[in-house]
């Protein structure tokens, strides 16, 4: 059986030894809990920012509003990452936002905000360092707002370009932009790995992958009594 017995997946997990408090299906269902996390951690002068992520999609929700407007009236360390790929499934920006910029209205609150347009890994770092410092130099939240592109359907492993509200042109457009492969380059530009050992790290990687997939599908399914365990009642 799966990890979580056949009940849920990569929506569902929590491990809060780790200080991973959990994540939702419901769009935009975390941010709320974490800004009770933030306010808890507030209480315990813990001196620990909590970091939220969530799509541009979850931005339309009363929760993440209330929870803005929440975090920055009670002064809470909490760091909203929105990871905007310009969908909400299929529904482009323009034809769900009456406003230009979610970082112009963000900015009018009580609150930091940071934004890049890079998918450079080594430079969202910084940004993040950065951010994680304003949060503890100012006492008040912060917004970082990053640019993505979605280059599967939503929910799944298939493309969806015959669905016609994006093209292919855009995939590719973007793909020169991959995190993976721009720090791939850079390993290389730098001379920190070679083409042998990056490409024998890629390998041992697929190997998994595949290795993975093969018992996923071979595996049983849960059984009924899987029903009775892990819930209240």
């Amino acid at each position: 059986t799966a990890l979580l017995k056949g009940k849920g997946g990569s929506m569902h997990m929590c491990s809060p030894d780790q200080g991973f408090m959990g994540t939702s299906a419901i769009v935009a269902g975390i941010i709320p809990v974490a800004i009770g996390v933030a306010w808890a951690n507030k209480q315990h002068n813990n001196g620990k920012v909590v970091a939220v992520f969530f799509g541009d999609g979850a931005v339309d929700e009363g929760d993440f509003w209330e929870s803005l407007n929440s975090a920055c009236l009670m002064k809470l360390p909490v760091l909203f990452v929105c990871e905007d790929n310009g969908l909400a499934v299929h529904t482009p920006v323009a034809d769900r936002h009456g406003y230009k910029s979610i970082t112009d209205i963000v900015a009018r609150f009580n609150c930091n905000v940071l934004k890049a347009d890079t998918t450079d890994v080594e430079v969202i770092h910084k940004l993040a360092r950065k951010a994680v410092d304003l949060i503890k130099k100012t006492g008040m939240p912060c917004f970082m707002h990053l640019r993505y592109y979605r280059y599967l359907e939503h929910v799944g492993v298939g493309e969806d370009f015959d669905a016609g509200y994006r093209s292919r042109a855009d995939y590719e457009e973007w793909f020169n932009r991959d995190p993976v492969r721009l720090q791939r380059n850079t390993i290389l530009n730098r001379r920190i790995a070679s083409e042998q050992e990056l490409s024998k790290v890629e390998t041992g990687i697929n190997i998994q992958l595949d290795d993975s997939i093969r018992k996923a599908k071979e595996a049983p399914f849960a059984e009924t009594k899987e029903l009775y365990f892990g819930v209240f009642a």
